[in-house]
């Protein structure tokens, strides 16, 4: 397992870019905190590790409102996804999400697993043309993903599910956007708000799935899939804030 980029607090240089009708402009250079395929699968292979490391605890949770095994079918299938990533380099944003739905729908068969391949793969056909992804293109992600499973697990917020962490992390990455705040900031408002998103379902009263059945047993604890979604986004605004600033002390 890969060991975790350092993180620095938040800071993202506006970009100069040129006239462009001055004389002798060039076409700007991409924004500091726009990244290819190479770079962002760097920051998803650091929260894929993440979700692996707190298996057990979310086993534990899925275990209060569910079958407990959560925390296993995620470590599997984003293992796999890592090494995907390592052996099969993608050749643009788009075709990297793809990779890690296809992967997830093969090595996570179950119903958080689909829900995120197909998150995946929803994301993945947005953003089919990007070669890069910055600050706009990160919210355009997280807000397929949160509709897709609004839509696929028929669920709104409030009903306990993972969808409390996806929407609030989709809105805050948003509003990040339209404040003019770079990948690393807009990352982390939506790690944060996925947190507290994922905080909320504890008390919330479980309405779906086996976890309405057993309503009273799920009482108190926050929903497993919401934790684990904020764990992974925690993991993603870590992995892009090494990627894009690199602690100048690590040789």
């Amino acid at each position: 397992m890969r060991s975790t980029p350092g993180r620095s607090s938040p800071r993202v240089p506006a970009p100069t870019v040129a006239e462009p009708n001055s004389p002798g402009s060039r076409a700007p250079a991409a924004a500091p905190d726009s990244i290819g395929p190479t770079e962002f699968g760097a920051a998803i292979i650091v929260a894929g590790c993440r979700l692996i490391a707190a298996r057990d605890e979310l086993c534990e949770l899925d275990a209060r409102a569910g079958d407990g095994d959560l925390g296993v079918t995620l470590a599997t299938g984003y293992t796999k996804v890592i090494e995907r990533i390592e052996a099969s380099p993608a050749e643009g944003i788009g075709p990297l999400l793809i990779l890690i739905g296809r992967e997830l729908a093969r090595s996570a068969p179950s119903t958080m697993g689909t829900l995120l391949a197909t998150s995946y793969l929803r994301a993945g056909a947005t953003l089919a043309g990007a070669a890069t992804i910055d600050s706009s293109g990160f919210a355009v992600m997280l807000e397929a993903m949160a509709a897709n499973v609004a839509e696929r697990g028929r669920v709104t917020v409030g009903q306990r599910t993972a969808l409390d962490a996806m929407r609030s992390a989709a809105d805050a990455a948003a509003t990040a956007t339209g404040q003019g705040r770079g990948l690393v900031e807009t990352s982390s408002a939506a790690a944060e708000a996925a947190r507290l998103g994922s905080e909320r379902t504890a008390g919330m009263e479980a309405q779906v799935g086996r976890a309405g059945w057993i309503a009273d047993r799920a009482r108190g604890a926050p929903d497993a899939g919401a934790v684990a979604w904020a764990i992974f986004l925690a993991g993603l605004a870590d992995g892009l804030a090494g990627v894009l600033e690199p602690d100048p002390g690590r040789g």
